[in-house]
């Protein structure tokens, strides 16, 4: 586990989850848990951004550790390959480190990739991640890079002018932990956590198609939404997961969560609304898992950070045991929802 997530949890207490006034709503869903694969013995993953293209193959982009029961975050890609009996994960393949030195030479990890097409120094490329990264041991200075590939698999390059979203104070968390949306073919929203004043939870827009001119639009608050939040767009939604804690929590992983909820609104009344719009449709805790953490939820999308339907959610994320073997637990697990029982609001 990363040294600055912990001081996130600890230091700076945002964790907050999705704040709902409609939490207690009775017409929740269960989901259907299911193991999906692990780094090894000595391992751990977190940190999940799992897409799915046109052929239904999924890919994950997953924080683990390179060297057995050494903390240092990666960046590693996991392939899963659909069959008649689910999803069968190829072994994963390490494609982003950190630096030799600079802004992220540290840890990095927390990747989010999506299908966006981007010049650079001439070239076209076709796959963008955004990743945190962090100079720093003390857990502080967390900034937020970019890499680019013009293949989904790799390789994978850092941008030269990171980080693409910077945190000058070296005695606070910073930003991290992000989310992209492609908006349109220049566009990107780019959601992420955050201990500025627009804090816990942001969104900025960043006109991202040529990386020789960037234009990063304002931060932005969006209320009602705790740090280590994820979101997903639909036509009609946006659904949000979010990483909470529902029980006291005394046995070390004191900073993970025990609960990740699945929360939506519909799209049309927007993010940044003035009363708590967000509905609980569902969650992942202890009950439902029989693991006393549950966190770091994602959301399988497609390429560019869209629902593959309205019918399914498939929440991805990391349960744990407590204990000395907290940290060698981490390993992926999905969560279904079957969201054709579910009573939206039309």
């Amino acid at each position: 586990m990363k040294y600055y997530k912990l001081c996130l949890y600890l230091a700076a207490a945002i964790l907050l989850g999705c704040k709902s006034s409609n939490d207690n709503k009775p017409h929740t869903i269960s989901p259907q848990i299911q193991y999906e694969f692990s780094g090894g013995a000595g391992h751990y993953n977190y940190a999940p951004s799992i897409i799915q293209d046109q052929y239904g193959i999924r890919y994950g982009f997953i924080c683990e550790n390179r060297d057995p029961f050494k903390i240092v975050d990666y960046v590693y890609l996991y392939k899963g390959i659909p069959t008649e009996k689910g999803y069968v994960w190829q072994p994963g393949t390490q494609i982003v480190e950190p630096s030799e030195s600079g802004w992220d030479n540290c840890h990095i990890c927390d990747p989010d990739v999506r299908e966006f097409k981007t010049t650079y120094k001439g070239e076209t490329y076709n796959w963008i991640m955004t990743y945190l990264g962090v100079d720093r041991w003390d857990c502080n200075h967390n900034q937020i890079g970019l890499a680019i590939s013009k293949n989904i698999e790799g390789p994978y390059i850092k941008f030269d002018q990171n980080p693409l979203v910077a945190y000058q104070d070296t005695t606070k968390w910073g930003v991290g932990q992000s989310t992209t949306i492609v908006k349109d073919s220049t566009t990107i929203q780019l959601f992420y956590t955050s201990t500025t004043e627009n804090g816990p939870f942001c969104m900025r827009e960043i006109k991202l198609d040529d990386l020789d001119n960037i234009v990063s639009g304002e931060e932005q608050n969006v209320p009602f939404i705790g740090s280590n939040s994820y979101p997903a767009m639909s036509e009609k939604n946006i659904y949000m997961v979010s990483e909470t804690r529902v029980s006291p929590i005394t046995e070390i992983p004191t900073w993970v969560g025990d609960v990740s909820r699945l929360a939506y609104k519909p799209r049309a009344e927007g993010l940044f609304t003035e009363e708590d719009g967000w509905i609980k449709i569902g969650h992942v805790g202890p009950e439902e898992t029989g693991f006393p953490r549950n966190h770091n939820p994602g959301i399988l999308t497609d390429t560019k950070g869209y629902m593959l339907s309205d019918d399914e959610l498939v929440m991805y994320f990391t349960p744990a045991m407590t204990g000395e073997n907290w940290l060698w637990s981490y390993d992926l697990y999905s969560a279904t929802f079957n969201l054709k029982d579910f009573p939206f609001t039309e």
